[in-house]
């Protein structure tokens, strides 16, 4: 009777298992196919500003539909207001710190610097922000993999973009667009498979008719 409660564990428990539907891989691979749209088609960024209008509504349908009659409902303390400053101050140390390496890799001739070949790098580094603030709620294993191929996918981006140029192996497809859409379909795939493993592992129970 006096063994003590972690309230702080039992919340991530069940914040790990209200997100482990994949639906957010899922709206996360669409959401990359459609930033890669914009580089090809710029009407795509049409869609784009739905998102923050439209996004959290969408996402809510979906768990009410999908989610909530396999695992339930439970409604989580709001965010702090201060998160967002918080967000802002890590994606420019990101930039900063991307900037500073671009200016390295070109000997500080900033003339050189070819800024949307940097992209992938400076994406990655901030999802791998977004991920450890999700780790750091759920605790959910998969953000390290998450974390690992888009920082590494980045990096590789990048610099095989200066590599495949140097040989004149450059694709006419942009180095940006190819990331963003191979991301988008590694999280559709990531998704589907969490989406199918988490229906299978919690289906929806058949209540009794009480007249019976």
């Amino acid at each position: 009777m006096n063994e003590k409660i972690d309230l702080s564990e039992i919340e991530r428990k069940m914040y790990r298992e209200a997100n482990s539907d994949g639906i957010m891989e899922l709206l996360l691979g669409i959401l990359l196919f459609f930033f890669a749209g914009t580089w090809a088609r710029s009407y795509f960024t049409v869609f784009l500003a739905f998102i923050p209008i439209y996004g959290n509504r969408v996402i809510e349908a979906i768990k009410r539909k999908f989610t909530y009659p396999r695992i339930g409902y439970v409604e989580f303390k709001q965010e702090e207001a201060s998160i967002g400053w918080g967000i802002l101050g890590y994606v420019l140390i990101v930039v900063a710190l991307v900037s500073l390496t671009a200016a390295l890799f070109y000997g500080g001739n900033m003339e050189k610097v070819h800024v949307y070949r940097w992209v992938p790098l400076a994406f990655g580094a901030i999802f791998l922000g977004s991920m450890i603030y999700h780790h750091s709620k759920s605790g959910d294993p998969a953000t390290y993999l998450y974390s690992f191929v888009t920082l590494v996918g980045g990096g590789i981006f990048t610099f095989y973009g200066f590599e495949s140029r140097a040989r004149g192996f450059e694709s006419s497809m942009p180095i940006i667009q190819l990331y963003l859409l191979s991301l988008a379909g590694f999280f559709l795939i990531a998704g589907m498979i969490r989406m199918l493993t988490f229906k299978r592992r919690n289906p929806v129970l058949v209540m009794p008719d009480a007249d019976e």
